[in-house]
This record gives C-alpha cells, structure tokens and sequence, in this order.
C-alpha cells in the first residue's frame, strides 16, 4: 500500500495491527500496542493543537530516548508539524542558534532536555503533558508564540511533498546545516530500508541509538512501522544490559555504530553467558561511519551473528547501500551495494569512473533532501546536475561493491601525498589491545600535514607507542607511518557515534601548544 504521509501510515497500522505490540520500555516494563500508541499520540496531537500549534509549524524535540520520544515525534505529526529533533545535551547557547536557524514555533522536553533550553524559556508559558500510557515524566512543552488553538478539524492532513523533519548536521566547518526532508522523502527511505533487510512483522529492533540522529530515527523507529513490526526503546544503550535485553525481548536486529561494535566487544568477556551464539539476533547492522574490518570480524567470529556494514547520510534520509543478508555475497571493507538510489562516483568533473578508480560518490533517489534549510551556498555546492555530491570518497569494484576510503574534506596533504585516514585506521585496529582509533592531519612546516594516530586501549590492555609505530611500519609505506601515537581515554564523538577528527586536530593544537610553553 502506498501511503502519503507518515501519519497515515501510523494510522494504517493503529486500524490493522491494533493489539499488535510496537513499542516495548525494558525500564518501565511496558508494552504498547499499535493501537493504544496511536489514541496516546492523537491525544499529544490534539494537546499541541490546543497550544497554538499550526500545519506546517517546526517543532522541536529536546529528549532522551525513550517512549516519550516517540509519542512526542508522532504526536507532532499527526498534528501537522514538522519535527526538529535537538541534542539534548547541547548548551542553552548551542540550543538558541538553532531554534532561530529553523524557526522553531514549540518546544517538547523532558528533565534532561530542559537543561538545553536558553534562558527564560520554560517558565511562564509553559506546559506540562502527562503521557498516561506511556510515560514515567511529564513532558515540558513551551510554545515560543501566544498560543491562537486550532481546533481538531482544522489540522490538516500532511501530503508527501510537505515537510516532516529538519534535522542539524555538523558540516566540515562545523557550522550545522538544517537537512529538510519530507514525509514522502521518509517513506521511500524506509521502504528501501525494509527492502534491504528483508524486514517483516515479526522482526524486534533493539533501537540503541539516539533518535535524534537520522540512524536512529528512520533506520529502527520509522521503518518498523512501515513493516508493522515491534521496537524495544530503553533510554541509553548500555554495554552490561545488551545482552539481557536481546535475550529477553528475542531481538532479531539492531543498528549499531563501529564504537558499539568495539565497546561490545571491549565489556564482553569470555566467562560471560553473553558468548552464547544469539538464537533470535539475524543480524546486527552497522553504520554512520566506517566500519574497521577487524572489528567486523571479531565480532562475528565471537557472537556468530551476520555484520551488516551499510552506508547512510541525512541528506538522504539514512542508508543509500547496504551488503546483503546471507546468504548472499557480503564484502568486509564495503558497504555494499546500492539500496533504492542511483550512486555514481565521479572524477572531479562529474564524470563517472571505471570499477577500481576513486571518486567523490554521487546520488539521487526519492528520499533524497531537495536542499538544507536557507543555505544557498551549501545547497549550490552539493546538488549539481540532479545529483547530490556527498563528500564522501570511494570506488565501486567489479561487482558493483561500493568501498568508500574517506572524505573529500579529511583527506591528509602530505608534502603532495594524499593520504585516507581510514587506511591506517585499519592497521592500527588490527592491534588486538586498541579499542577506538583515528588518525587525522595535523599542521607541519615541512610536511604542510603530517600523520598523527589517537588511540584507546581495551580495558585492562597493555600498549607501547614504540609497538603501535613498529607495527604500522610493517603495514604501511614510510609515508604514511604517524608521526606521533597519543593516548586518550576518550574521543569526541558526535551524537550518532562518530568520531569528530577535526577536535582531535584541535586537541593535538592543544598538547603540543601547553608542550612549547
């Protein structure tokens, strides 16, 4: 059935699946169906309407995960809104720029959230909403406008061409950039989730990451309504409860990042029952950066569960490629092949390239964004042509396997040599004893970019930098040995996992400047 929004697709499954579970709450041991979700968030809808909520108006969302999410994000919806999830640990300060970036008309919040809020907001005018069926905590709404309610029969339905989300992306300058997307956008973005997957109504995602991010949001919040299927939502992924969880619900999948992969592996031991091969997990995906295939093979060899390295950005609604399920063909290194869009890699001309040869990777499909959020500049630089330029780099090989090698803008320049910091990612990860690794260009005289490598080890592992450079100089010609090896017991990360390499470059300017003094 094709739908034309995404409120109507809740609805479909709220008439069809009524007594179906959808969500389940492993704090608040609690289970929702279809059915009682859909009353509990066209309640929340009605609520946001009675506030002065308009069609059209941007909303934003700054809270944990958790069931209180999901109803805020549907009820918003269904009311007609457009959604504008928010970090709910960014300062008040970073919080301000971008309600005024997007316009934002409400604000929903929880505890936490609260916290993000800039001065002065959340006090006079504000409201409190109580969840019955599905919360634990009232939920703060806060409208940034004198309310003027719009009775039930004036919310209008949403068509596909309307917005459903702007969601804030970091760009290379660090300057975030509003990703608009539309509710038809999302809809071919979760069927070719579905499709890629093979998803049905009897798969249960264990939805770990945060819902803010694209990944956790369309990837194993929005596609199991689409296939009718169930998710479990705890409030934050939590390495010593994973397992349980799987366990008890009979999770079939989760969406991960390369960090949980390796921290799994990390807090794992080998006198745990969590070594016990999965009976119900199918398979565990992995995505939102490069997945090193040291770890990929660790922990399919260790927990005998199928890796699944795919490929996504928020501009296109998440993945874009995805390696198939078994028993089809699934390449260690690649992200695989195209899922639903039409992917390119281009010379610096825009023209295409033979199989082996790399390139920017290029893309179109229906769940691409038409553009960001008032940002002519960006905009003119990604779409070009009827295609949108991702930065990322890559090559196709033989069979049509995309293996991306870096991004255009994190490329190292030394002394005319250009150098994918995922290359020597990969052999410092071979280290049985590193648990997260991340080389990055760093400013030199001579070099104009040399190469230095962030490291942490595994908890209780023994590591010398001489053994780390040694082992590097086996694996990699002279010129891309790093320079410096430098320990850390914590990377930045941004929301969805990924390591921010430009704060490791500040944080080397940092050391090596408190050193000179």
């Amino acid at each position: 059935m094709e739908f034309e929004s995404l409120a109507q697709l809740l609805a479909y499954r709220a008439a069809n699946d009524r007594e179906r579970i959808f969500l389940s709450s492993p704090e608040q041991q609690l289970d929702v169906t279809y059915g009682a979700f859909y009353q509990t968030a066209r309640e929340f809808a009605q609520y946001l309407a009675d506030q002065g909520l308009q069609p059209k108006a941007r909303v934003a969302l700054l809270l944990e995960n958790g069931l209180n999410w999901v109803v805020a994000f549907w009820g918003v919806l269904l009311a007609g809104g457009v959604v504008v999830p928010l970090n709910p640990k960014y300062k008040p300060a970073e919080t301000a720029g971008l309600l005024t970036q997007a316009a934002v008309r409400l604000i929903v919040a929880d505890e936490a959230g609260a916290q993000a809020l800039p001065p002065g907001l959340g006090g006079a005018g504000a409201g409190h909403y109580l969840a019955d069926s599905c919360s634990v905590e009232a939920l703060l709404v806060v409208p940034l406008l004198p309310p003027q309610p719009a009775p039930a029969a004036a919310i209008a339905a949403p068509k596909a061409e309307d917005e459903a989300l702007v969601l804030f992306t970091s760009g290379s300058t660090g300057i975030p950039k509003g990703v608009v997307l539309t509710h038809g956008n999302l809809l071919a973005e979760a069927g070719f989730i579905r499709q890629g997957h093979r998803l049905t109504a009897q798969d249960i995602v264990l939805c770990i990451l945060p819902f803010f991010h694209i990944n956790g949001l369309v990837i194993t919040q929005i596609t199991p309504v689409l296939s009718g299927g169930r998710a479990v939502v705890p409030r934050k992924f939590s390495a010593r409860q994973f397992w349980q969880w799987v366990t008890r619900y009979q999770i079939t999948w989760f969406s991960g990042v390369p960090t949980i992969l390796s921290i799994l592996l990390s807090k794992t031991t080998t006198t745990t029952t969590a070594d016990t091969p999965s009976t119900s997990l199918r398979f565990a995906r992995s995505a939102s950066s490069s997945l090193p295939v040291a770890i990929l093979t660790e922990f399919e060899k260790r927990f005998k569960v199928p890796v699944i390295e795919a490929y996504g950005l928020s501009e296109a609604g998440s993945q874009v490629a995805t390696n198939p399920l078994p028993p089809a063909v699934r390449k260690a290194g690649s992200v695989g092949l195209p899922a639903g869009n039409a992917l390119r890699v281009v010379d610096e001309h825009g023209r295409p390239v033979p199989a082996g040869v790399a390139g920017e990777v290029v893309l179109q499909g229906a769940n691409v964004t038409r553009g960001y959020l008032n940002n002519p500049v960006a905009n003119r630089e990604s779409f070009k042509d009827g295609w949108f330029y991702t930065g990322d780099l890559g090559y196709f090989d033989e069979d049509g396997y995309l293996f991306l090698t870096g991004r255009r803008k994190e490329l190292i320049n030394r002394a005319g040599e250009k150098i994918s910091p995922r290359e020597v990612d990969e052999v410092l990860y071979q280290l049985a004893g590193i648990e997260v690794a991340a080389a990055v260009g760093v400013p030199d005289k001579l070099f104009g970019e040399e190469i230095v490598a962030f490291v942490q080890l595994r908890p209780g592992a023994e590591l010398s930098t001489d053994t780390v450079v040694a082992h590097c100089k086996q694996c990699l010609a002279d010129f891309k040995v790093p320079k410096n090896i430098v320990c850390i017991n914590d990377f930045p990360k941004g929301p969805n996992g990924k390591i921010q390499r430009r704060k490791l470059v500040e944080l080397y300017q940092q050391l090596t400047a408190a050193t000179e003094v």
